[in-house]
């Protein structure tokens, strides 16, 4: 697990997950299903609908994992600030602001040469989240504009970062397909009733 973090203290996440049969059978269901958006979200690539793993049992599958490094992640950032470790070991805040995190949309692309995908946020979420498989060498990085960063993709990299945080791909020429799986995770709090 690496975390890399910016003067303004934004937060990427990086981890590998290492299931080639997932990664096998999600490339299979993004190639059989085509492109579902016509290229009109900032995907400017073959794009599937958001609803993935609610339907294959691989995008389920990888939502488990997705879910679990975001708790992960967000139970040792608490440790980060002074003010904020109280919570480290508070069960009543983790079952309310960690244990409910969910994976509320994921969707699957597969990009040819020079597609790209748009600078955009996904706030009111609150993590982002892209994971690749067998990126082709010369592709695009996942980049943050507004960090003046790329981050260089790699075969079962998942990368986690705060909804807010704008994000693109630029164009570039490669041989074969950029297959990326992107969605949101959303914190759900118990409401208290009267």
């Amino acid at each position: 697990m690496l975390t890399l973090r910016n003067d303004d203290n934004e937060y990427i996440f990086v981890t590998t997950l290492d299931d080639e049969d997932m990664n096998s059978s999600i490339v299979n269901r993004i190639d059989e299903l085509g492109d579902a958006m016509n290229h009109t979200t900032n995907v400017k690539a073959d794009c599937t609908l958001g609803n993935m793993h609610e339907v294959y049992p691989e995008f389920e599958k990888l939502s488990q994992l997705v879910l679990k490094s975001c708790q992960d992640f967000t139970y040792d950032l608490q440790t980060e600030h002074p003010n904020h470790v109280f919570r480290y070991n508070n069960e009543w805040w983790y079952n309310t602001y960690i244990d409910t995190l969910s994976c509320n949309v994921m969707w699957g692309t597969r990009y040819n040469s020079g597609e790209i995908t748009t600078p955009h946020d996904h706030w009111p979420a609150t993590f982002a989240f892209t994971y690749y498989i067998n990126p082709p060498e010369d592709c695009s990085g996942l980049i943050f504009p507004n960090m003046d960063y790329e981050l260089k993709v790699e075969n079962g990299m998942l990368v986690i970062f705060r909804g807010h945080m704008i994000h693109e791909t630029v164009s570039k020429q490669f041989e074969g397909h950029r297959y990326c799986v992107a969605g949101t995770v959303v914190s759900n709090p118990s409401q208290k009733t009267s």
